[in-house]
């Protein structure tokens, strides 16, 4: 493979956000917390993409970890309508007080901004 390939497969991975050790911390804590049984890195499953998450608020990790932690505990409805179709997150209280996990994904699903 040539060096200048290479080179666009690794600025397209950080691109994402899945060129980093936070990356690779991100995406397990969203599997682990089931997360991914309705978000996508980069496709609209039930809820959006987290990549359409990231650009929708600027890839501002602060206000994606503030939403993240209220969805998990109170549910949300009505912010996706356009792309739910507007099914509802219902709380996950599995995910609740998990700031560790919750912060890598937001970690992670901030660098997916464009």
């Amino acid at each position: 493979m040539n060096k200048s390939l290479i080179a666009l497969s690794a600025s397209m991975l950080l691109g994402l956000g899945m060129g980093s050790a936070n990356a690779a911390e991100g995406k397990a804590a969203a599997q682990e917390l089931g997360c991914t049984a309705c978000h996508a890195a980069q496709n609209k499953l039930v809820g959006p993409s987290y990549q359409a998450v990231s650009e929708r608020y600027g890839g501002d990790k602060a206000e994606i970890l503030s939403i993240i932690k209220d969805n998990v505990k109170n549910g949300a409805s009505g912010n996706w309508t356009d792309v739910t179709g507007g099914t509802p997150m219902p709380p996950q209280p599995n995910a609740v007080g998990k700031t560790d996990k919750l912060n890598a994904i937001a970690d992670w699903v901030a660098g997916m901004a464009e």
